[in-house]
């Protein structure tokens, strides 16, 4: 089974450019067709989280124009930028999403569990898990304790070193968030966005991933006193493979870099 992450593609409605210079419509139809176009088929794609730049109807309906291009299916969760209540009417018809309240997710894909969480809280930019999400988590966990798990949500609950991305992760994440997962083995994986740059830690035995985003990136910047920014490096999606119960990702930049370039010549020999 093969499936992608994509995160943080910022929609503004109209079209217009976020910060007044990142197409990130354009950004977006580049990244469905190298989605649509990549080989082997996709199986599916998570999509963690802003969605949308406001929050707002018309935002969610262009982005809807846009996604449903996938040619295979695709499940969302929430970011800071995403209205929870809008966000929710607008994939009325994903019936995988809880009903009310937190917008979460937890579904089966070939022997492997994957669980979408919302870390957002309306009006606000950091992270937060609080009393009621834990519980669904906590429920969730032990349900399919026997049940490989990869676990997506928007922000980092760790500390990249990016102070002002650091300054709005999940906070409270050492008492309210990691408690949860620690020792629960069944967890491969945690796939988060929100810091529009590729990132991993190792953090209680769990592996934790960042995904960059679909347009801009977070500037590399780890002076504690930098100033917040972001640079047009390539965008990219995180590429899954489950197959015989491991998980493997990579990354694949959206973008023409040049290639395929043989290694070999026709005759088998390696090219000098």
């Amino acid at each position: 089974m093969i499936f992608a992450q994509l995160t943080d593609i910022h929609i503004k409605a109209g079209g217009k450019f976020a910060y007044n210079c990142v197409d990130t419509l354009s950004h977006l139809r580049q990244a469905v067709a190298h989605l649509n176009a990549f080989h082997p088929r996709l199986d599916f794609v998570v999509i963690s989280g802003d969605l949308v730049d406001l929050g707002n109807a018309n935002e969610y309906e262009l982005f809807r124009q846009e996604i449903d291009q996938l040619e295979m299916p695709f499940y969302v969760i929430p970011g800071n930028h995403d209205h929870r209540d809008a966000m929710r009417d607008a994939f009325a018809d994903h019936d995988y999403l809880t009903s009310e309240g937190a917008l979460q997710f937890s579904i089966e894909k070939e022997g492997l569990r994957i669980i979408g969480l919302d870390t957002t809280i309306p009006g606000k930019h950091d992270g937060h898990f609080d009393a009621e999400k834990q519980a669904w988590l906590r429920d969730e966990l032990q349900a399919h304790k026997d049940q490989p798990t990869l676990v997506f949500m928007h922000h980092p609950p760790f500390k990249t070193g990016i102070q002002h991305m650091d300054n709005i992760m999940l906070m409270r994440a050492d008492k309210d968030f990691w408690p949860l997962v620690t020792g629960q083995s069944q967890i491969r994986q945690i796939a988060c966005g929100h810091v529009h740059r590729a990132i991993e830690v190792f953090k209680n035995d769990i592996p934790v991933s960042i995904c960059p985003a679909s347009g801009h990136q977070v500037t590399l910047d780890l002076d504690p006193h930098g100033e917040p920014g972001f640079v047009m490096d390539p965008p990219a999606v995180r590429i899954f493979r489950w197959s015989e119960g491991e998980l493997i990702n990579h990354l694949s930049f959206i973008g023409d870099f040049g290639g395929q370039h043989p290694f070999f010549d026709k005759d088998g020999k390696l090219i000098d």
